[in-house]
């Protein structure tokens, strides 16, 4: 869970800048190698997905150069779905093991997303 929330955080601070020819480049790569390492990923690898992905048109292979725009969105939606893999299994893995049965009552842990209760100047959490 540490790993995959660190390499969210470096994933975050990977610069990507756009050529004349409008194609996304890594600006640095400590970040990027970081991350892939906390992944086990190649950064090699890693960077030809995120920038230059195949992408299957008809019955053919095609490499498709990516915009800095199109990369940043595509690193974005990439910590969105780990992070959001992560939170449900962490959230399995509770339920499961407050699903033992005591006293003939099962336990379960529910989660309570407010919208805009992020942007209050104080939060308070009221346990009932």
């Amino acid at each position: 869970m540490f790993r995959v929330l660190a390499a969210i955080l470096l994933i975050g601070n990977i610069e990507i800048s756009g050529d004349r020819s409008n194609q996304a480049q890594i600006k640095s790569v400590v970040a990027l190698e970081k991350a892939c390492h906390l992944l086990g990923l190649s950064p090699s690898e890693f960077t030809k997905a995120v920038l230059r992905p195949k992408v299957k048109a008809g019955r053919e292979v095609v490499v498709q150069a990516r915009t800095k725009q199109q990369a940043v969105d595509e690193l974005g939606s990439l910590c969105k779905t780990m992070y959001e893999k992560m939170f449900g299994s962490v959230v399995d893995l509770v339920n499961r093991a407050l699903d033992t049965p005591t006293d003939g009552q099962s336990a379960f842990i529910g989660v309570l997303d407010i919208a805009g209760f992020e942007i209050f100047d104080v939060r308070t959490v009221q346990v009932l």
